[in-house]
């Protein structure tokens, strides 16, 4: 009996669950995770941002580690400020450049890549304007922990806005509409200002004010002014 009743499947066989993106069929959740690693990135471009420029203060500044935030080499609670906000910052944006890739490399639904692209450049150009040159991954990688053959080699800034951080805000801008503003997620609108800013902060007066004067446009449209 124990020998009729016995199985001959393959028991080596690659779970459903994993978490390796070749199994995927679905990408929203992955497109999410894009989304949500930028809330990691939030409060370290503050800090290293506004907060060290005097246009913002803590309202409890008087309560540790408030104070020493404006101090890059203070010791918070044991930690290095490097370690609390560079480092988050950093990895969390690329997390998310990661996930986006994915959605872009993947997914099937229009909507998805052209709001992962939106989140790319925008990862890429918070990354710029903190560190300058970084390396650029604009491929979906199966494991997160390990990432083969990619060259990690910073890559010049301006390269970076050219070839990355314009088109996807331009390919953004081509796909999407104005009905995410209602949800908080990536929108026309959204990508225009965004990409008018990033012509602001290269000198491009020209062409921000195209950008801009759309986005003002297309928010009467909206109703948002």
């Amino acid at each position: 009996m124990v020998l009729m009743t016995s199985c001959d499947n393959e028991l080596d066989q690659v779970p459903l669950v994993s978490l390796e993106t070749n199994n995927l069929e679905d990408y929203a959740g992955v497109l999410n995770a894009a989304y949500y690693y930028h809330t990691g990135a939030v409060t370290p471009q503050a800090v290293m941002g506004e907060f060290r420029a005097d246009n913002l203060t803590f309202e409890f500044d008087d309560e540790p580690p408030y104070p020493d935030f404006h101090t890059y080499n203070s010791d918070l609670g044991g930690l290095a400020i490097s370690e609390i906000y560079f480092r988050p910052f950093y990895s969390d944006l690329y997390k998310s450049i990661l996930s986006a890739n994915t959605v872009i490399d993947k997914s099937e639904s229009a909507t998805e890549v052209a709001e992962a692209k939106f989140l790319r450049a925008l990862s890429y150009s918070k990354l710029v304007m903190v560190f300058g040159d970084v390396p650029v991954i604009l491929t979906p990688q199966p494991i997160v922990a390990v990432i083969p053959d990619v060259d990690l080699t910073r890559q010049p800034a301006n390269e970076i806005y050219n070839n990355v951080i314009i088109p996807d805000f331009q390919a953004a801008i081509a796909s999407l509409d104005n009905s995410g503003l209602a949800t908080g997620r990536a929108s026309k609108i959204a990508a225009q200002g965004l990409l008018g800013k990033v012509y602001m902060f290269r000198g491009d007066f020209a062409q921000a004010a195209i950008e801009l004067g759309t986005v003002i446009n297309e928010a009467e449209a909206a109703g948002l002014l």
